[in-house]
């Protein structure tokens, strides 16, 4: 596949587009990065460029007194039935929440607000997948301390049947930070402490997704080079992390990533941030296919339609983000939703 496929959906001139969800019928969604603190927190891409705040201003704005609103968020996803969850990762005021909303009806279907007792004082809860089959939903909680490191890092399992949640495999090694600084364009990713000390990020896990058939969760640590996948019918039950250990199974390498989505086939679609590509990683080894150096400038969040026909892909300059670049601002807008001809093997949905 050459890059003369990769092609531009839609354009941000100013929002940075976080993560993108594709709904069944065709139209995509997307969070607005919310290392920008934005003031619409999710929009609906359009072709004429106006990107409408979804589901609505209110919602999609900052939470008001009577609690309907998005205080930040980059996961976004759709389920079989159009509903769209939209993961808040709230404030030191606001706990992280999970916010369902039926696109049907335009009325909020579920609010599910995570415990206390799932998180840690670091937790940085920032994309997740959904297990249709098994009525779960599965969180990265990638953990961020103050030194940037992802000290904690866990998947959160959230029961949908009973609204209950429990944190999973936390510190297992395959979700912990790589030995070496993520780089891009030459520069590791690094933060700015108040009084001048620049800091290389350890970003642990951050990568989540599920087969179409919903048997495997594949996850990663963003600077390391390995994808792990644990079966559902294992990760949907609680239990301790030395046994959920023995279950999680080394699949592939990978190179350094923010996101990255899943074929029936277990290939694995990776947001290739080094390279400005977007791979394919699987068992049989990687390969790129699209390198873009202007367009694919930090490749962000992917997702595939429902039909395996297109990958679809935002980018957005995070490495030039004062927040990702000692404090120094290089963005060059605009930011982009692309999309990649692949024809993924999807097989055959299943309900629960």
């Amino acid at each position: 596949m050459n890059s003369h496929a990769l092609e531009i959906f839609a354009t941000f001139p100013v929002e940075r587009p976080g993560n993108p969800t594709v709904m069944p019928d065709g139209r995509v969604l997307v969070s607005v990065s919310a290392i920008i603190a934005p003031d619409i927190s999710v929009r609906a891409v359009s072709e004429d460029g106006a990107h409408l705040a979804y589901p609505n201003e209110t919602w999609a704005g900052k939470p008001g007194a009577d609690g309907r609103g998005i205080s930040a968020v980059i996961g976004i996803r759709t389920d079989p039935e159009g509903i769209v969850w939209i993961l808040d990762m709230g404030t030191a005021q606001q706990q992280p929440r999970l916010i369902a909303w039926n696109d049907q009806t335009q009325s909020l279907h579920r609010l599910i607000v995570l415990p206390q007792n799932v998180l840690r004082p670091s937790s940085f809860t920032q994309d997740f997948v959904i297990d249709w089959r098994r009525q779960r939903i599965y969180i990265a909680d990638m953990t961020m301390n103050p030194q940037g490191v992802s000290d904690y890092p866990a998947i959160v399992v959230v029961d949908l049947q009973t609204g209950l949640s429990w944190r999973s495999l936390e510190c297992y090694p395959g979700l912990m930070p790589g030995d070496v600084p993520l780089m891009v364009a030459g520069k590791p990713l690094s933060l700015r402490t108040p009084e001048g000390e620049v800091i290389p990020y350890q970003y642990g896990l951050n990568p989540i997704a599920i087969d179409p058939l919903g048997h495997w969760v594949y996850f990663g640590s963003m600077s390391a080079r390995k994808v792990y996948r644990i079966a559902t019918e294992i990760l949907a039950q609680a239990a301790d992390t030395a046994l959920l250990s023995e279950a999680v199974e080394y699949w592939c390498e990978k190179p350094h990533c923010d996101g990255f989505d899943v074929d029936a086939e277990g290939n694995i679609y990776v947001t290739d941030i080094a390279n400005n590509a977007i791979g394919l990683a699987s068992p049989a080894g990687y390969r790129i296919l699209a390198k873009d150096d202007r367009l694919l400038d930090w490749p962000d969040g992917v997702e595939l339609d429902a039909q395996g026909k297109w990958l679809y892909i935002t980018a957005n300059q995070l490495h030039r983000h004062p927040l990702l670049n000692a404090g120094e601002d290089d963005s060059q807008p605009p930011f982009h939703v692309l999309r990649l001809r692949v024809d993924a093997p999807m097989g055959v949905s299943e309900t629960p």
